[in-house]
Parts: C-alpha cells; structure tokens; sequence
C-alpha cells in the first residue's frame, strides 16, 4: 500500500476511534424526510461522499461530490465553510456516517448525515437527479419486468443485492455463492448489485445491503439483512424446497 494510503486511512481509524473516545458522535443523523425539509430551506452544503460513478449515476440536487475513499478528501472538506451546515450522505449510509465523524473532527459544529443514504432516500419517494434530468432517467441495468421474471422459476431463486464497496457483501459473497453452487438443482442465484441496477433497488424498495430475498414460484418466502452463515441458507432452501 502507497504511504499517502497508509497515512490516511491511519488518520480515518484514529479519528474515528478517537471521537469514540471522547463521547461519541457530535454529528446527527436524519430519517430521509427530516433531511430533505433541512436541505430545502437553502444556506447549506451538501456532500456526496460516494465515487464520482456513483455519483454520476444518480445524486441529489446541488449536492457536490468529494469521493470518501479519496486521498485528499481531508483537504477538501476542510475548505468548506465552518459557519454553514454540512449535509452528507452515500449510498447506505456507512461511508457517510464516517465522513461525518471526520468533518465534525475537523471543527464543523453543524454536521448532519442521511440515514440510510440514498437507499432511503429513494425509497421514501424523494427525487434524484440522474443523467437524463430529474428521477426516473434514462434506465439502467435490470427493470423491474426482466427482475420478475427473473425471480420466476421451477427452482427457488435466491437474490443477492450488494454493491462492489460494500465491505460486508464481500464477506457474504463467497457464503452465498458455494452454498447456491452445492445446491445448484434446487436454487438459482440472481447477483444485483444496487449501483448498476436502479431501477430494481428503487422499486424493492432497498435500503440497506447486503440483503438476501429467496424466491419459490415468483413469491418472497424469506429474506435476510446483512451477513449471514451457510447453515442459515442451507436451512432456508431446505425448508422451502418441500
């Protein structure tokens, strides 16, 4: 790893660890709806700390990107403007949520992260800008028709939303992946990833990642937030393929 890497992200984990140290978060944390009544009364910045694909994709209005993941995102935070809030928010609120704890360590007193990010937010209903204008744009990756027929099967269909930065979708990656493969006669598995394929994630109405949602007929019969262990699916599978 280059130096400047090893240098920030020893900067990320020490203050992180320190704000835990010394009472916790100081920024707040808004549902969807209380964010976007904070950000529509003007006077603020808003941040997207997602990559510039990311943000490309799809972001919120007048919201300006500085990538998290960056080198020198401490250098670009710190030429806002102290005496104004600072909004911000990524997809799940993960990444956001430490670069709120960054900022507030840096002297920012009125800084304020979007629960959920913008899986929240989309699925509350709130709109987005996209390449193609205002919500909706120019669709990508999977509809929400070629999803369901996707889902419809002889065998059970187990899908798999995630996203390439996701640190616990890595994680359950390989889980689901030698589970489905040992079960291949009985269960077919659909990967998603949320940033390729909007349009599905809005209409299912995602809000965090990793999730699982098993299939039998075209029907939910289960689903699961977050990681999970092979003997959970393999008990899933068995119990629906009767």
């Amino acid at each position: 790893m280059p130096t400047s890497k090893m240098l920030y992200a020893f900067i990320i984990s020490f203050v992180l660890t320190s704000c835990n140290l010394f009472g916790g978060q100081k920024y707040q944390t808004l549902k969807a709806d209380d964010f976007a009544k904070k950000i529509s009364a003007g006077a603020v910045q808003l941040v997207d700390v997602r990559t510039p694909d990311e943000y490309a994709e799809k972001h919120l209005k007048d919201a300006v990107n500085i990538n998290f993941n960056d080198d020198n995102f401490i250098d670009k935070i710190e030429k806002l403007d102290k005496t104004k809030p600072v909004y911000v928010y990524c997809l799940s609120g993960g990444r956001s949520s430490k670069a709120a704890a960054l900022i507030t360590s840096k002297g920012y007193s009125q800084v304020y992260n979007l629960d959920g990010g913008l899986l929240a937010w989309t699925g509350a209903g709130l709109p987005v800008e996209t390449p193609a204008g205002t919500q909706g744009g120019a669709a990508k990756g999977l509809s929400m028709d070629d999803y369901l027929k996707r889902t419809k099967s002889d065998k059970l269909v187990l899908v798999d939303f995630s996203a390439v930065w996701c640190g616990p979708c890595k994680i359950l990656k390989p889980i689901v992946e030698q589970t489905t493969e040992a079960n291949k006669d009985k269960v077919e598995l659909l990967a998603v990833d949320v940033d390729k394929n909007p349009a599905v994630s809005d209409a299912m109405h995602i809000t965090g990642i990793p999730l699982l949602i098993l299939y039998k007929n075209g029907k939910e019969v289960w689903r699961q937030l977050g990681v999970t262990d092979r003997a959970t699916l393999e008990n899933q599978i068995s119990l629906n393929i009767k």
